[in-house]
Formats: structure tokens, sequence, C-alpha cells
């Protein structure tokens, strides 16, 4: 197999990454504020409740699928959804304390992409391009979401 191929995406917002996690988690009031969509398949279970192994139904605007959770903790959350040898893309996004805004959160979306058509995610191809364009779309969306509640109750 040997493919294997990643991309990025990361935004600071001027909250702290407790703050970003929880509106990221609020996954309930998502179509306030953006085009995914992102729900637990337990709908007994909150988002803050999901541990490895629980699924989500994601709808990312570009991509519907239901990936599974691999990591639920105050700095990641992880997901990763795979078509078995042919595709498998573990998602990954980080709420880490800033380095450039004391008391802020970076932001980060990663994904490793491997499998057979993996190369469709490496650059110059255009779900490469698109997937970025969503994430950064997010990334802006989340940031202008966390900022205007952390201001609204300052």
């Amino acid at each position: 197999m040997g493919q294997s191929q990643s991309i990025s995406a990361e935004i600071e917002i001027q909250a702290s990454p407790a703050t970003v996690r929880s509106v990221f988690l609020d996954f309930s009031r998502y179509n306030q504020w953006s085009q995914w969509a992102v729900e637990p398949t337990d709908s007994g279970k909150s988002p803050s409740e999901l541990k490895a192994g629980d699924r989500v139904k994601a709808d990312l605007k570009s991509m519907k699928f239901q990936p599974v959770v691999v990591e639920n903790t105050a700095d990641k959350f992880q997901w990763e959804g795979k078509l078995p040898l042919i595709f498998v893309g573990n998602h990954e996004f980080h709420f880490a304390p800033s380095t450039k805004h004391p008391g802020g959160t970076t932001f980060i979306q990663l994904e490793i992409f491997t499998g057979l058509l993996a190369f469709i995610m490496g650059p110059g191809w255009s779900m490469r391009e698109s997937s970025l364009a969503n994430w950064h779309r997010f990334n802006a969306d989340l940031k202008k979401e966390v900022e205007k509640s952390s201001h609204a109750s300052s």
C-alpha cells in the first residue's frame, strides 16, 4: 500500500482551548454558524460523552459519512472514516494553547490519508484543494462564532 498524504489547516482564536472545544462540540448549534452538520449516531449521547468506538454522522458539505470516534480529549477530537484498503482518513481537531496570543487557542485540523486512493489528496489534486478550502471556511466560521460568544459573555 504505502500511499500516505496529509493536509492541515490552522487558525488563531482569541479564546481559551476549553471555550473553543465547547463551541466545537456543540454539534446541535452548527446550523447557526457553519455549513457542516455533525451529530452522534446514538442520540442519547452528548458530543462531550463520545468515546473511542462511537460513531458520528458527518456532513461536511462536500462529503457525507459516518466516521468512528478515535479520541475525544480536552486537547483533541479525532475520527476515522474509511473504505478499507482503498481510502482511510484520520481527521484530527486540535485545541492547543496559542504560542502567539496568550490565553488564545491555535485550532488545527489535520488529516492523514492512507490506502490505494490516498494520492487524490496529494498536492495539485482538486480533492485536496476543495477539502482545504472547506476546512479553512469551517475554521473561520468557528473563530467568528467563538469570538462572538466569548466577547458577548465578557
